[in-house]
């Protein structure tokens, strides 16, 4: 049996897990913590406690930011649905609306990226290992790592109807960290050569992607998309049905409706394609049947043309601050 090493200094640490994050994937430039009140530069220290209620209990609640060409895209919208979520989910905002924000445009900053994303939660923080969190001891915590979502667009070539269990009510409405459904959902896709599954109800009524709402046009021009009753409200959808009865004025669209969809009237589709992270992906196959004529559809091809002119919309932008962080400051 070989020995665990013991790390007796804070010197041993930080080079054991500098050689550790060395190889991450994910490039993640900056953090930003809310209990330092500050952006962390060493990846080695971008990490939780161990007794973090977000690590042992999934406790807590997460959203995403995309950053335009030096700009926030739909911040507001974006606050407002982790704010909602951490309502839901009873825990205390570690920092008000304005300090939530303001902190993750100075985080983006940092970097000087003028294209990056960001990821970030609330916890209900650290302080016991018990089911019970303590009382304020809620947490605020961010990253940001290089990405531009005007390149998001992709097609998913096959997507399978996943069979593991929907998630109940509470947590398919809210963004929380407790995604060990989703995580299997979009694994037992992948094990079939999919993306990420889509999720049916004991009904057979279409319900979403684990990370994504799902859209149809049928036969007829009709465009359709599920009820957010017991799915989680997107951001970016709100847009697509937004822009989808636009393109009924312009008749290349019937109708538009919300409304419940069985998965056998949903295999009629002529199109299909999943809206998450302010992107649109068309899938081309599902369950072994091809999608229209197997290429992008034209009302795909419409949505996404609406999506990319919706980034430069001024009225869903916000600067970033990056004179903070230049050199001469």
């Amino acid at each position: 049996m070989s020995k665990i090493p013991i790390f007796d200094s804070r010197e041993s640490i930080l080079k054991a897990l500098d050689d550790w994050t060395h190889g991450f994937t994910l490039q993640i430039l900056a953090m930003y913590n809310s209990r330092l009140g500050g952006i962390i530069k060493d990846r080695a220290l971008m990490s939780i406690p161990i007794d973090d209620h977000m690590a042992h209990r999934g406790h807590s609640v997460f959203d995403t930011l995309s950053v335009i060409d030096g700009k926030s895209y739909k911040l507001q919208a974006h606050l407002d649905r982790i704010i909602r979520s951490a309502n839901q989910a009873r825990i205390e905002l570690p920092l008000t609306r304005e300090e939530m924000g303001n902190a993750l445009k100075q985080l983006a900053a940092s970097t000087n990226l003028r294209f990056c994303k960001l990821r970030y939660w609330i916890s209900a923080g650290p302080g016991s290992v018990t089911v019970m969190p303590w009382p304020k001891m809620s947490t605020f915590y961010a990253i940001v790592y290089a990405g531009d979502v005007r390149t998001g667009n992709s097609d998913i070539k096959n997507e399978f109807t996943s069979s593991i269990p929907l998630k109940p009510k509470l947590l398919a409405t809210m963004k929380s960290t407790n995604y060990l459904l989703n995580a299997l959902c979009a694994m037992e896709s992948s094990d079939k050569g999919g993306w990420i599954g889509l999720q049916k109800d004991e009904e057979g009524f279409i319900t979403e992607g684990p990370v994504a709402n799902i859209s149809f046009v049928l036969p007829g021009g009709r465009f359709l998309t599920p009820p957010f009753d017991d799915i989680l409200r997107g951001t970016t959808i709100p847009s697509i049905i937004a822009h989808a009865n636009e393109l009924v004025e312009r008749g290349l669209l019937t109708s538009v409706e919300q409304r419940q969809i069985h998965i056998d009237e949903a295999k009629t589709c002529e199109e299909m394609f999943y809206s998450t992270a302010d992107s649109i992906h068309p899938v081309l196959e599902w369950d072994g049947r091809r999608i229209g004529n197997g290429t992008r559809g034209p009302i795909v091809e419409e949505l996404i043309n609406f999506q990319l002119r919706d980034f430069e919309n001024p009225e869903l932008l916000e600067e970033i601050p990056y004179n903070l962080y230049t050199s001469e400051n």
